[in-house]
């Protein structure tokens, strides 16, 4: 329950935020936070990444949910995983979630967080982009640093142990 409770947090602050920036800058299209570092750019994104497949609406909701359902599955498999691994995947569907709302929406994500020196600007983003990204990055590296105490099982270090032991105390 845990991927579950992550992910809906996850969409609740998603949603929140782009009502509340939305409503706000509507007009204005945004302002500047951090002496031109970090800014709120409204734009609306039809695409992926970086706008990568634009347009493609039916393509990009059909990847969407099949990534959806295939998180899903993979939370199943990991019901067991530590506990930090669990918070990863949580994060990485409640983005994928977050996103996908809009889609289905209005075929457009809004972004509106915008981070840059001068003209060299990262694409803009939201909080469904960032949870997918921290949550892929420490997913990532829980796989690779598999001895750090963050990624081991709470019930030992050897996941195959932990998924028998847990059965026999099931039975």
């Amino acid at each position: 329950m845990l991927y579950f409770t992550i992910a809906a947090l996850v969409v609740i602050l998603d949603q929140a935020s782009k009502r509340i920036i939305w409503e706000i800058y509507r007009y204005s299209g945004g302002t500047d936070l951090i002496d031109g570092f970090l800014r709120i750019t409204l734009s609306k994104n039809n695409g992926a990444v970086m706008g990568i497949l634009g347009g493609s609406r039916i393509i990009l909701l059909s990847v969407t949910i099949i990534s959806i359902g295939a998180l899903i599955y993979f939370a199943y498999r990991m019901r067991y995983a530590p506990v930090f691994k669990r918070i990863c995947i949580g994060l990485i569907l409640g983005g994928a979630f977050g996103n996908l709302i809009d889609r289905i929406a209005t075929g457009e994500v809004i972004d509106f967080i915008d981070m840059g020196i001068g003209a060299y600007r990262w694409p803009t983003y939201n909080v469904a982009d960032t949870a997918v990204s921290i949550g892929a990055v420490f997913l990532i590296v829980g796989f690779i640093k598999a001895t750090d105490d963050l990624f081991e099982s709470p019930r030992g270090k050897d996941p195959a142990a932990a998924l028998k032991n847990s059965r026999s105390s099931d039975e």
